[in-house]
C-alpha cells in the first residue's frame, strides 16, 4: 500500500474521536480494541457471541519471541511525530523516541516509536512484537506506543500502523497485526464475498467484541485460528467450532495461516496473498526456527535448540 503523507496521517487521526477509543470495557481489565476502520460506517453483526471476551487464554507462552539482532535510534518519522503535542488530539504529551529494529527472521527492519511516559518498556514492546509469528508480523507497519490513563487499548490504521495505549496483551498484538494484514490491500479480506457468506451462514462469533463489525470479527477469528494452529486444532477454553465453522474455514483457507510460513524463519514468503510490508530474508536463516508441535501433556514444544515453550516472562496486562 502506498505510504500516506504526514498531512494525510494528521487528517486521519483528527477524524478519530478519542472518546470512541473505548467501545467496550472489561471488568477484568482486558484489553479493549479500537480501530480506525470502525469509524467507517459498517453494520454491527447480529450473531451470538460465545464468550464475553478472550480472558480464558493468553497466547504469550505459546509464541516464542524472535531475537532482536539490531536496534538503532533513528529520526522520528512523520507518522509518529504527528501524534506528539499538547492538543486535544495528541497521543503523546512528552518526548518520543524512534527505533529501527531488526529481528533474526527478517532482513527488513521494523520501526517502533515509543512515548517516554508509555507504560510498556521498550523491552516489553520488542518482546511482544517479536512473538507475533513472522508470517503475520511481516504485514505490520510502524508501531506507536503511548501511555493511557484508562484501560489498555489499541488501534490499527489502514496504513498498517498500530497504536498501542498502555500495556496491551499478546492477544491484542496479534489482533492488531491481523488488521494490518487485512488492510494490506484496498480490497480487504474482511470484505471478501467468502467472509460475508461465512457470516451469513454461521450462527455465532467468538466474543462480544466480534459483534462490532465484520472487520473486528475477522481479527478475532484470526486470533482463534492462530491458537488452534499452535494447540493442534483445539479451541481456547469455552469455545466451540460448530456455530462458527464457516468463519474458521475461511480463515484457514488464507495462505497467511499456512503454519510452515506463519511460524517459519523468514519474512520472505511468496504465497499469493496481499503484499507484505517486510519481505527481505534475514542474513542468516535459522533452520531450527520452525512451526510448533504440541506434546501430549498440552505444553508446547517449539523446534528451537534454545527454547522450551512451557514458560516465559510476561510483565504486563493479560487478556
Amino acid at each position: 500500500m502506498r505510504e500516506m503523507s504526514p498531512l494525510s496521517y494528521l487528517i486521519l487521526v483528527l477524524l478519530i474521536p478519542l472518546s470512541s477509543a473505548f467501545p467496550l470495557t472489561s471488568s477484568s481489565g482486558a484489553t479493549v480494541f479500537h480501530d480506525a476502520i470502525t469509524e467507517i460506517p459498517l453494520p454491527p453483526l447480529s450473531l451470538n457471541p460465545q464468550e464475553p471476551n478472550f480472558d480464558s487464554f493468553d497466547l504469550t507462552s505459546a509464541l516464542p519471541p524472535a531475537s532482536v539482532i539490531r536496534a538503532e535510534a533513528i529520526d522520528l518519522p512523520p507518522n509518529c511525530a504527528a501524534y506528539i503535542g499538547q492538543g486535544e488530539d495528541s497521543e503523546c504529551a512528552s518526548a518520543m523516541t524512534a527505533l529501527s529494529v531488526q529481528f533474526e527472521d527478517c532482513g527488513d527492519p521494523f520501526v517502533v516509536c515509543r512515548c517516554d511516559d508509555a507504560q510498556m518498556s521498550i523491552g516489553s514492546v520488542l518482546d511482544r512484537l517479536g512473538r507475533v509469528p513472522v508470517g503475520l508480523r511481516r504485514y505490520a507497519g510502524t508501531i506507536v506506543v503511548v501511555a493511557t490513563n484508562s484501560t489498555p487499548h489499541a488501534y490499527t490504521l489502514t496504513t498498517g500502523d498500530t497504536h498501542i495505549f498502555g500495556d496491551c496483551s499478546m492477544n491484542a498484538w496479534v489482533h492488531e497485526t491481523i488488521h494490518a494484514f487485512d488492510f494490506a490491500e484496498d480490497t480487504r479480506q474482511s470484505s471478501a464475498p467468502g467472509w460475508s457468506s461465512a457470516l451469513a451462514t454461521d450462527s455465532c462469533v467468538p466474543d462480544s467484541y466480534s459483534l462490532v463489525n465484520a472487520v473486528e470479527d475477522f481479527a478475532q477469528v484470526g486470533v482463534i485460528t492462530i491458537y488452534m494452529l499452535v494447540y493442534g486444532g483445539r479451541l481456547p477454553p469455552g469455545f466451540v467450532a460448530d456455530c462458527m465453522s464457516n468463519q474458521l474455514a475461511f480463515a484457514s483457507s488464507l495462505a497467511m495461516y499456512n503454519p510452515e510460513n506463519l511460524f517459519g524463519n523468514t519474512c520472505n514468503i511468496v504465497d499469493g496473498g496481499p503484499p507484505a510490508r517486510h519481505t527481505a530474508s534475514p542474513a542468516v536463516l535459522d533452520p531450527s526456527r520452525t512451526f510448533p508441535d504440541v506434546v501430549s501433556n498440552g505444553q508446547i514444544s517449539w523446534r528451537y535448540e534454545h527454547y522450551w515453550g512451557s514458560g516465559c516472562g510476561f510483565d504486563g496486562a493479560r487478556q
